[in-house]
Parts: structure tokens; sequence; C-alpha cells
């Protein structure tokens, strides 16, 4: 089974985040990019991707694993890595936020998108109200359900990205949306996930 095929909390929602763009853009940013693999169904849709991830290791194994002439795999932290401005058609951060300053990355992430350009962001928030814990008791069945169904597909690398709890609640993360990039679309998903779209002016 390819990694391409691998299912987790994250590839569950790949579809749904690229419904959400054009068949075709010019360059394309995956902030956190971990093995690739979505950065490698954007190289499908883009001229060129730039894949980022602050984990050598994950990064030299995404990178032998991809065959994409138009993916550039660079090693660094987000926020401390140069970045061209206005340059991005989409950005893109698949549970990679909540690894750094929300505020920080929203500000920078609209700097490098281009008029126009789309922001997807697909992460994990700290569970505080009723709601939250109703959306994680039916997670818990389901995933077993879909760990089941999809167990041939859950091959791991030897090389395992970091983790880390969320930090920031749904209220939070809102809060500091508001302030950055107003106008986005939020919605909580299944699989302790919440997506987050906006398109910059």
């Amino acid at each position: 089974m390819s990694y391409a095929e691998m299912w987790d909390h994250n590839t569950h929602y790949h579809r749904y985040l690229l419904s959400q763009i054009p068949n075709r853009v010019n360059r394309s940013l995956d902030i956190g990019c971990g093995l690739g693999l979505f950065a490698r169904k954007l190289a499908e849709r883009s001229n060129s991707v730039d894949a980022l991830d602050v984990d050598e290791a994950v990064l030299a194994e995404a990178s032998g694993l991809s065959f994409d002439a138009n993916i550039a795999y660079i090693n660094g932290d987000f926020l401390a890595t140069d970045l061209p401005e206005t340059a991005y058609d989409v950005t893109v951060a698949i549970a990679s936020l909540h690894h750094m300053n929300m505020a920080a990355a929203l500000q920078k992430i609209r700097l490098l998108l281009r008029p126009s350009g789309k922001l997807l962001i697909l992460g994990l928030y700290r569970e505080k109200t009723p709601i939250d814990y109703a959306y994680s008791a039916i997670s818990i069945p389901l995933n077993f359900v879909y760990g089941q169904w999809h167990r041939a597909s859950t091959a791991r690398s030897i090389k395992v990205a970091p983790t880390r709890p969320a930090q920031l609640s749904l209220k939070q993360i809102k809060k500091v949306a508001d302030a950055i990039i107003p106008g986005y679309r939020l919605r909580r998903h299944l699989f302790w996930r919440y997506s987050l779209i906006w398109q910059k002016p």
C-alpha cells in the first residue's frame, strides 16, 4: 500500500480541501508538509509547490517518496523561513498551525498570498464546550470503524512527525482569525479537526 493511499484523520479531509481550490494554479505552499501526502496532490494542480517542514528527517523521507519535479522541499521553521511575499495562489496548513503562534502565522500567510489567493487550514482545536465533547464522542467509534476499514492503508513511516496537543479552543481560534483574516469560513469536523477557508481580497 502506498503512502498516497494512507488513511488518517488528516488525509480523510484531503478531498474536501482540494474541492476548495481551482483545478489549476501557478504556485502553492504547504506549511508543515510532513511526508508530503497533500503536497503531491497539490502538485497535480500547481505549476510549482513549496513543501515546507521543520523536521529534517521527515522531509528527507518525503523527498525520497516523491517523483514530482514541480515540488521543492524546504527544511525550516515557517515563521523564520524567508518566503516570497504575494507569491502564492494557495497556501495550505494541515495539522501544523497548532505547533506555532497562530496570530503570527496568519499574519505571515496573509503577506505570502497573492490577491484572491486562498488559505486552506485543517487544524486541531482544544475541546472545551459540550458541542466539542459531543463531536468527540461521535468520533471515537467512527475512528475505530474507519481504522478497521482502512487497516491495510495505515502503514506508517519509520520517521514520524512530532505531535503536540492543540492549545486553542475554537472560540480562541475564531478570535485570532477575526482580527487578521476577516471573512473566513470555519467548520467543525469529526476526528477532532476544524477547517478554515479564507480568500484574500
